[in-house]
């Protein structure tokens, strides 16, 4: 049920409108302890502006240097050693992120500022950005719904590609390198070039990565293997000083990806992605300074599509399972940045939409006799499509300039569901010989009726920022937040010879109250950051386990279903430090603690990550080298829900070398190595859901990289 219509107007609007998406979500300038590594984001706040907080939430950014390490499989492992943040996964390559407890849909994905929205039952929407072509990761830690919409509840990762920069006059730039992990036998090549001139810029890269199976301290991970390529395009162009043309194109394939995990799949099954892509097209054209009072009017729109084909063996059943699903995304957004009466009054409005559109496939072969195979054509999801208009603004005040600053926000959105009806099975028929012979009088049985749904939703948020003297800060944030089923919550039927999961077209939208208090400390040598948060949630949906659930044909099995768990509260605290004995030697500890319960059940509530921290010594030797020792640790999570195991704490101990850009002329070199778990230490991450009797994280890995540029 693709919607060409919807792919033309937004095609039609990126040639007309001629941009990219670099409606900046966070900001590049922030105050002046994130040089000490506070790490505070302002959100769409511009270089141009003062450092005013539009959001004053707990944010971080990840940075060049840290993208740049061989030993990151995924985006999402750059995340792991962040406060707040610990790592969910499906086998290697299908990792994502678990931000304060909440994971999977309440975490928004944004690649440039756009939504990147695929299937959620396997984690593997981070998975499809290329770390090479990345500027940094940021996030924002909480309810970030009155500028994001749905699916920002618990919190907002942005990828922001590296830009070229415009230049005096035509200069052109480039990098290659190459990079190898000993762990799973990881090769990986990627290459750059950005040429530059007055008033436009052209940026080039690609790269190509081949894996074998993971080794871990008990074994060797089976079926972990992949291989992925990418390639991306960047471009600008300005017309004088007052308006700008910005395009962006991003192609992401991945083939043989093995998915050790999953609980769709039974501990027998040989599960792999025989082909993921995620393709995107985007554009902005951006308006600078048009009116006195208006600062900034940016229009951009964006398609992104999204393809995975899945197979799923079963040797001992000789049953073949081939899902496969096609989801494309476009959207369109307004915003305008203004001034109001003076610098310390600022207002932000905006208007966005987006489509999702989603279609899946699924058949079953039944091997039944020589040559002889039994054929079922399954839907897990009805066609289906998801429309979104919001309306948002976002004030703030300078309230007593230096000291006090107030920031306030409101949001209102329309949210439209459609699906088709969807039966099981779709078809059936025999292949024998390679011929097609039909199967008259196939029953079939309705799983989801046709249907359309209206929600109206709203998001407000306040937050307060106290400097009572120059070192010490307070901040006080204060959220509404809501997020929409998503259609596969809505509608699945995932039947892979696993434990069966069940959609819920009823699904009540998620709501929630949020709050954050936070202190920042930011001495001559002492840098301090703590955050305690609480978040009442209602209407949580989470698959819960029915024993006896009816099936659609009359059987009896057991089933997770999609349910609301009526209220649901979550409460942490988080601490992060560092302290410079030198200026070349600093010390820098984090630790992050959540627990999360069933209000009315009074029972712990699943995927809740145990205490856990970073402790990390750095030191500079002049301009040449950069060596970290850090120490990854976990708690004991014995706080658990029904049918989770306890999982026993670890520390693993690690050391990585950079050395700064040696410059050899006309090229610079530059060197990164390193080795991940030093001692062999068997971890287990309670979050990961890889199945099987290997499920540990990764063993010991020498991991190195050569990088060139000129």
């Amino acid at each position: 049920m693709m919607r060409n219509g919807m792919m033309s107007f937004c095609l039609s609007l990126l040639l007309s409108v001629g941009g990219y998406v670099h409606a900046q979500p966070f900001s590049e300038e922030v105050d002046s302890i994130r040089t000490r590594d506070i790490r505070e984001i302002n959100v769409y706040s511009e270089k141009k502006q003062p450092a005013v907080s539009m959001l004053s939430l707990p944010s971080f950014s990840v940075g060049i240097d840290r993208l740049s390490l061989p030993s990151l499989f995924t985006p999402a492992d750059a995340l792991r050693r962040e406060t707040g943040v610990a790592l969910t996964r499906d086998g290697v390559w299908a990792t994502s992120v678990n931000i304060r407890g909440l994971s999977k849909e309440r975490i928004l994905i944004l690649a440039d500022g756009e939504r990147v929205q695929t299937a959620t039952d396997i984690a593997a929407a981070l998975s499809t950005v290329d770390m090479n072509s990345l500027e940094r990761i940021e996030v924002i830690k909480g309810a970030g719904s009155v500028l994001y919409g749905t699916g920002a509840m618990g919190g907002v990762v942005n990828f922001v590609s590296a830009r070229p920069a415009y230049t005096t006059g035509l200069e052109a730039h480039g990098r290659a390198g190459a990079g190898f992990s000993s762990v799973n036998e990881l090769w990986q090549a990627h290459a750059g070039i950005q040429v530059s001139d007055r008033n436009w810029y052209l940026g080039v890269n690609g790269s190509y990565r081949h894996a074998q199976d993971v080794k871990t301290p008990v074994g060797m991970l089976d079926n972990s293997q992949f291989e992925d390529w990418s390639v991306g395009l960047q471009g600008g162009m300005m017309y004088g000083d007052s308006q700008e043309l910005l395009v962006n194109y991003q192609h992401y394939e991945a083939d043989n990806v093995g998915l050790p995990g999953g609980e769709s799949f039974p501990a027998v099954a040989q599960v792999r992605y025989k082909k993921v892509q995620r393709n995107q097209l985007s554009g902005e054209y951006v308006f600078h300074e048009p009116a006195d009072c208006l600062n900034e009017l940016r229009i951009k729109a964006y398609t992104q599509n999204f393809t995975r084909d899945v197979e799923n063996r079963l040797e001992a059943k000789k049953t073949v399972i081939l899902p496969s699903s096609v989801n494309v995304t476009s959207g369109v957004k307004l915003l305008t940045d203004w001034n109001l009466f003076s610098p310390d009054h600022r207002l932000k409005v905006g208007v966005e939409g987006w489509l999702r559109d989603a279609e899946t496939k699924r058949y079953n072969w039944l091997e039944v006799g020589e040559q002889e195979y039994l054929i079922t054509q399954e839907q897990p999801v009805p066609d289906a499509t998801m429309l979104d208009v919001g309306l948002f603004a976002q004030y703030s005040w300078s309230v007593l300039p230096d000291k006090l600053t107030l920031d306030a926000g409101l949001r209102f959105d329309g949210i439209r569901t459609q699906n088709d009806s969807a039966f099981n099975p779709v078809a059936r028929y025999k292949e024998v010989n390679g011929k097609r012979e039909e199967i008259e009088d196939v029953a079939r049985s309705l799983l989801f009726a046709a249907g359309l749904t209206h929600e109206f939703s709203y998001a407000a948020h306040v937050d307060l920022v106290y400097r009572p003297v120059r070192q010490h800060k307070l901040l006080l944030s204060l959220s509404n937040a809501y997020r929409a089923a998503s259609l596969e919550e809505r509608f699945k039927y995932i039947d892979q010879a696993g434990t069966l999961s069940v959609g819920n077209p009823d699904l009540k939208p998620e709501q929630g109250v949020f709050s954050n208090l936070g202190y920042r400390f930011a001495g001559e040598r002492l840098h301090v950051q703590a955050d305690v948060f609480a978040n009442y949630l209602f209407h949580l949906i989470t698959p819960q386990l029915e024993t006896a659930y009816t099936t659609p044909n009359g059987d009896v099995v057991p089933a997770l279903v999609n349910r609301n768990i009526d209220r649901a509260f979550f409460l942490g605290a988080e601490l992060e430090a560092a302290y410079w004995f030198l200026n070349n030697l600093w010390l820098t500890a984090n630790a992050s603690y959540v627990r999360g319960r069933d209000v009315k059940m009074s029972e712990y509530l699943p995927q809740i990550p145990p205490l856990r921290g970073l402790v990390e010594m750095n030191y500079r030797l002049k301009d040449y080298v950069t060596a970290t020792v850090f120490v990854d640790w976990a708690a004991r999570q014995a706080e658990i829900a029904a049918g989770e195991s306890v999982t026993p704490g670890y520390a693993t101990l690690n050391l990585a070398l950079r050395s700064e850009p040696i410059r050899l002329h006309p090229v610079s070199l530059q060197c990164y190595a390193g080795v991940d778990n030093i001692l062999n230490t068997e971890c287990y991450n309670h979050i990961n859901t890889t199945r099987g009797i290997v499920r540990a994280e990764p063993g010991r890995n020498f991991y190195v990289k050569l990088q060139l540029g000129w």
